[in-house]
């Protein structure tokens, strides 16, 4: 359970608020890095630096706010120290899943190639386009709290949003022309 809004958390709910918000930053660390390896150092990293920075927290904004803008610059720090891009989202596990869903093997094949496509194309976008996009579409957060979490305003995050649909169209586009799944 998170502490509410102005209450300091202790060291003894810091792995509840583990727990509770591991799973999510994950999710969204590999959205946004296409690596589960690199997803989990960074949620890794992410928690850690809460846990030193659990003092100096003030209570300003809640809690998993806090949390998601520690999350948002470790993962983008990683991003810019990634040199390689390439991104595989289907894997073994995921062969197993298509193979084990009901229906259209070929419709289910394609509907992970579309989403592994699609998350190449985020992770060609800037880091701060990339963040807004899946912080919004992937993680339903709403401008507001992107704006929190982006440390911006909420017309930034309006054009962040644009600007990312807007490159995302170009680059699927893109894709698409050169046969690129």
């Amino acid at each position: 359970m998170t502490p509410a809004r102005g209450e300091r958390p202790s060291e003894v709910s810091f792995r509840s608020m583990a727990k509770e918000f591991a799973p999510r930053l994950y999710r969204h660390a590999y959205r946004s890095l296409g690596d589960s390896h690199l997803a989990a150092e960074a949620v890794q990293e992410t928690l850690v630096r809460v846990h030193r920075s659990l003092p100096d927290f003030r209570g300003e904004c809640a809690l998993g706010t806090w949390i998601y803008r520690i999350a948002v610059n470790t993962i983008t720090s990683y991003r810019r120290r990634r040199h390689n891009h390439s991104i595989s989202f289907v894997g073994t596990g995921d062969i197993q899943y298509i193979i084990d869903e009901e229906g259209d093997l070929e419709e289910a094949f394609d509907r992970k190639l579309e989403c592994e496509r699609l998350a190449r194309c985020i992770a060609k976008l800037s880091p701060r386009e990339s963040a807004a996009i899946t912080l919004f579409y992937m993680d339903g957060y709403g401008y507001k709290e992107i704006a929190s979490i982006l440390e911006t305003s909420v017309d930034c995050v309006g054009l962040l949003l644009h600007r990312g649909r807007e490159h995302l169209r170009v680059l699927l586009a893109g894709t698409r022309e050169r046969g690129e799944i």
